[in-house]
C-alpha cells in the first residue's frame, strides 16, 4: 500500500489505519489515520456538493463515510495518539506537508463530481493552513491536555497499549 500511497483513497487509508492499530503498529496507525482524515476533508472541500445527489450516489456516500470513519475510529486512535503530544505534532505536520499535493481525485473516486480544478489549489491551501491551529493548540495546551486525559481516565485506558515499529523493507 505504501508504494501506491498517492493513489489511496481516504476509506482505504482509514481501513489500513484500523488494521495497523489492531496489529499493534499504533504510531504508524496514527499517521495513516491523520492522512485518511486529511484526505477525507480534502474530498469534502473539493466535492461539488451541488451535484452530489443523495443516498446511493458515490459523492453522497463517501462524504458521509468520512464522518462515520472519524466518529467510529477517532476515539481509539486519538485516545492513543494524544498520549504522545510531541509525536502527534510531528505526524500532523507531516500530514500537512504531504497534503499540499492534490492526488488525482477523478481516478480515485470515479462517478464523483468535483468542483472545477481551478478552485482546488486555494481550497486545499485553506485546508492545509487550517492545520496550523491544531499544531499550535497541541503545543500550547500540552499540559492541559495531559491533565484532562488523566481526569477522564483516558491516560489509564490507553497508556498501557504498546507500539510495535512497522518493519521497513
Amino acid at each position: 500500500m505504501k508504494q501506491d500511497w498517492d493513489r489511496l483513497t481516504f476509506p482505504e487509508l482509514y481501513v489500513a489505519a484500523i488494521r495497523l492499530y489492531d496489529l499493534g503498529y499504533r504510531k504508524e496507525a496514527v499517521y495513516w489515520f491523520y492522512s485518511a482524515q486529511y484526505r477525507g476533508r480534502q474530498f469534502g472541500v473539493l466535492l461539488d456538493q451541488t451535484k452530489m445527489k443523495s443516498i446511493g450516489s458515490p459523492g453522497f456516500e463517501l462524504l458521509h463515510a468520512q464522518n462515520a470513519f472519524y466518529q467510529l475510529v477517532g476515539p481509539y486512535i486519538n485516545g492513543y495518539a494524544f498520549g504522545d503530544i510531541d509525536g502527534l505534532v510531528k505526524i500532523v505536520a507531516r500530514v500537512q506537508k504531504e497534503g499540499r499535493r492534490i492526488p488525482d481525485l477523478h481516478a480515485g473516486y470515479p462517478g464523483v463530481t468535483f468542483k472545477s480544478q481551478s478552485e482546488w489549489l486555494s481550497a486545499n491551501t485553506d485546508l492545509t493552513d487550517g492545520m496550523n491551529q491544531l499544531i499550535s493548540t497541541l503545543k500550547e495546551k500540552k499540559d492541559e491536555i495531559r491533565r484532562q486525559r488523566i481526569e477522564r481516565g483516558m491516560d489509564e485506558k490507553f497508556s498501557k497499549l504498546t507500539n510495535t515499529e512497522l518493519p521497513t523493507r
